[in-house]
């Protein structure tokens, strides 16, 4: 059954009183996949990692408990996930174990070459010009960097069937691998996982050694 406008919405950026209920569904429904995707990033306990799209703060939170040395930032542009994800991780923010940042990922808060991990899981979906924000997350990265992509593909026609393009954009694998490669990453390699009938793709990549980093036009 194709899902109705006003809950792909939700999706997309939850909001008011719905949006809290679906950042507790989200947490539950995607904990698979998320979890698929640490297993990826082979944290270290140095590990500098930023979560795009962390949304209710679930996974980020789980990473704290491997990366006891480093530095764990998440993005996300819902103002409701902001502040359930602050209100649930309160003791890991109030020990500054965790920095959880209101904002696009497309003009990413952070320096040149600031992490070492960096992941988003379902989000793709929602990126208009998506080359922008690969390449923001490709930016902060230090060369060599791992960066987890995880999403639904064009190739599992019930995801295709079942969400409203006017909201989700959904990409074949081919397309995103090209757009990772546009956006400088290298070493690509896609794996797999299920969730009953759902396919989720998820692209392994890295930073290309010696790559420059370019500036980033502000936006008006």
């Amino acid at each position: 059954m194709r899902k109705p406008r006003f809950i792909a919405e939700q999706g997309r950026q939850p909001s008011g009183l719905l949006g809290q209920i679906v950042a507790r569904v989200m947490a539950k429904e995607t904990a698979g996949e998320n979890d698929f995707a640490l297993k990826l990033l082979q944290l270290q306990p140095e590990d500098a990692v930023l979560e795009i799209g962390c949304g209710h703060g679930e996974t980020l939170a789980k990473c704290a408990n491997v990366v006891s040395r480093g530095i764990l930032r998440g993005i996300d542009f819902s103002p409701v996930m902001h502040r359930h994800a602050m209100r649930r991780h309160r003791r890991l923010v109030a020990e500054k174990r965790i920095e959880f940042h209101l904002g696009s990922s497309d003009q990413l808060p952070f320096d040149d070459e600031t992490f070492n991990r960096a992941f988003a899981v379902h989000t793709i979906y929602f990126w208009k010009t998506p080359l922008d924000h690969l390449a923001e997350a490709c930016r902060v990265l230090n060369p060599g960097g791992r960066f987890v992509l995880g999403f639904r593909p064009a190739e599992d026609p019930g995801f295709r069937a079942t969400y409203p393009s006017e909201i989700y954009h959904i990409r074949p694998e081919a397309e995103v691998v090209q757009l990772a490669e546009d956006a400088g990453f290298e070493s690509i390699d896609l794996r797999r996982h299920t969730r009953g009938k759902a396919r989720i793709s998820f692209l392994l990549a890295q930073k290309k050694e010696g790559r420059q980093t370019e500036a980033v036009p502000v936006r008006s």
